[in-house]
């Protein structure tokens, strides 16, 4: 059994990543359905939609009224990103090598998305939003994925046959 091999709670850096896909897949599967069906935040009775009236009408404006692209892009975290959270979360659990390639897909996925969801902040929201909080609060979608890539780096990331 090579050294990757061990059961996750023996392997830190691993855990702590699976941590973060699990926070990542529910943010994924139940918050950012919100914006894709198209919930008025305003209206939301619910715990987790005042949740997401409070960050978008404190920091994110943008999600009070939510463009097209947006919501596509939302949907495209809800309905693509959130299972394969699940899939990273079982793989590094199972130490399974064939998630490499698929990881990496993903990782230049998540990144250009948001990339592209950090330029339309700065570049356009800048006059009204929280960019310290956006930030903040968002940055670790692209710092986590980035750690994933280095993760699986290798041939075989769990050095299992």
């Amino acid at each position: 059994m090579g050294d990757y091999a061990r059961r996750l709670r023996d392997r830190p850096f691993d855990l702590v990543l699976v941590i973060f896909f699990a926070i990542f897949a529910f943010t994924s599967l139940v918050m950012e359905m919100y914006i894709v069906f198209g919930v008025d935040l305003r209206r939301a009775s619910d715990p987790l939609g005042r949740l997401w009236h409070f960050y978008a009408a404190r920091w994110d404006p943008l999600f009070l009224d939510t463009p097209l692209y947006l919501k596509v892009m939302c949907g495209i975290d809800g309905f693509l990103f959130g299972p394969f959270y699940l899939v990273l979360i079982y793989a590094f659990a199972r130490s399974r090598d064939w998630i490499r390639v698929p990881a990496l897909l993903f990782v230049a996925a998540i990144v250009y998305s948001t990339l592209v969801y950090f330029a339309v902040e700065l570049l356009g929201e800048a006059h009204r939003a929280d960019l310290l909080m956006v930030v903040l609060v968002n940055v670790p979608y692209t710092i986590v994925p980035l750690l994933l890539a280095y993760r699986v780096r290798q041939a075989r990331p769990f050095g299992v046959g």
